[in-house]
């Protein structure tokens, strides 16, 4: 008779691969946990976000007729969430990108081959659709291939920086890109002339799959996604991105459409190139933190080799130049001011010292004088002690007020 293994320890050898894996959970199609394995405290929701985003993405693939969606990704600010479609559900991978991005491809494959015997074979689980097993494989090698494409940068005297960005597709790899608001009303789009959906059509069906990610992010504690990505059983895939906001109001969504036939590595390169142009103008706090995020994946891609260099205009420099020497003046300035503010102060901090050493020295000396002339008056009397014990009192605190202005004056 032979023994099941629990899908438990298959689970363990993805987690095993990688010390950057946190969390592995295997969820059916409406969110429900069938198994998981963890090394951090769960997080709240996660199945339900990657059966959201998975629901949404069906209706997406179908209508830009891209295949059937295999493997979805939103890097967050603590970590990325990786759901892949295993036919029965999906394989959620929680990931510390920034201590490491890249997973193993063939020991995830294998493991996934292992949980379908498991539950097929063993089970007799029947009906599944399996046909995108042998892709995700492939599509995992992917993300971790290709070149980052050479800078390029628009003028900052453009009168239309979004405009000249999306003059031409760049990118072979593109079908197309589009910058919208947030309820998809496009602000550019460009595309391949054989590609056929119009800039509404792209814009309003791929910012559907932003609007998931960021509603269920924010509900699950993990904020709102740096970027999202899905690739799909026809080696294209779609990734989405904040871009900046209009007069630091109104978000702008990037979205780009692509095939992988040069790896996903030349798309997120052109992400980040295209969101820096366009964050001269309109970059916000969540632009400069998706630039970021993507060095660090590069830095870990690409750790013998720096950015490439980008070259920045004269004008610009010259712009730099005078915003470094108005800090510099302004600065000289505030030091000036707040140490002669300092002296003042130090100086009246030693005028009453003396102040109050002198009033301190004559009270003692006056007080000591009638004592003196009055010491026999108390002799022999129940207040000679009581006379004692108040002049003690009085020396006592004379030497912690001595002692704390001579201290005092010492820090000048």
């Amino acid at each position: 008779m032979s023994t099941t293994i629990p899908p438990e320890t298959t689970l363990t050898k993805i987690m095993r691969s990688s010390r950057a894996i946190k969390q592995i959970l295997v969820i059916d199609t409406v969110g429900l946990v069938i198994a998981k394995v963890l090394r951090t405290k769960p997080i709240e929701g996660i199945g339900a976000l990657e059966s959201s985003i998975f629901r949404s993405t069906e209706d997406i693939v179908e209508f830009l007729n891209l295949g059937k969606s295999l493997l979805h990704i939103s890097v967050f600010n603590d970590y990325a969430i990786f759901g892949l479609d295993i036919g029965i559900g999906s394989l959620v991978i929680i990931l510390d990108y920034k201590t490491r991005w890249v997973l193993d491809a063939d020991i995830i494959d294998s493991a996934i081959r292992e949980l379908i015997d498991l539950w097929v074979n063993q089970l007799g689980l029947e009906g599944y659709d399996f046909s995108g097993l042998n892709k995700l494989k492939r599509i995992l090698s992917l993300l971790y291939q290709g070149d980052r494409v050479p800078p390029f940068k628009i003028d900052d005297s453009s009168f239309d920086i979004i405009h000249d960005l999306f003059e031409n597709v760049r990118n072979p790899s593109v079908y197309a890109n589009c910058i919208t608001n947030e309820l998809g009303l496009p602000i550019a789009f460009v595309s391949r002339p054989d590609f056929q959906a119009d800039s509404e059509e792209l814009g309003g069906t791929l910012l559907a799959v932003d609007a998931i990610a960021k509603e269920k992010g924010e509900s699950s504690g993990l904020g709102r996604p740096i970027f999202t990505v899905v690739f799909t059983s026809q080696n294209k895939g779609f990734l989405t991105a904040h871009a900046g906001s209009m007069e630091g109001v109104e978000p702008l969504v990037y979205l780009t459409l692509f095939d992988l036939n040069n790896g996903f590595i030349p798309i997120l390169s052109e992400t980040r190139q295209m969101i820096k142009n366009i964050s001269s103008e309109y970059g916000d706090e969540f632009s400069q933190n998706l630039i970021e995020t993507i060095d660090l994946i590069f830095k870990q891609l690409f750790p013998e080799e720096s950015l490439p260099e980008e070259v920045i205009p004269a004008q610009k420099l010259d712009e730099l130049n005078n915003m470094y020497i108005e800090m510099e003046k302004n600065i000289d300035e505030s030091i000036n001011y707040y140490m002669s503010m300092l002296g003042e102060f130090m100086e009246l901090i030693s005028s009453r010292c003396a102040e109050i050493q002198n009033s301190l020295s004559t009270y003692d000396k006056d007080l000591r004088k009638w004592i003196q002339e009055n010491a026999l008056v108390f002799k022999g009397t129940p207040f000679e002690q009581k006379m004692n014990e108040q002049l003690n009192k009085w020396l006592n605190a004379k030497e912690i007020v001595e002692n704390k202005l001579s201290k005092m004056s010492s820090r000048e």
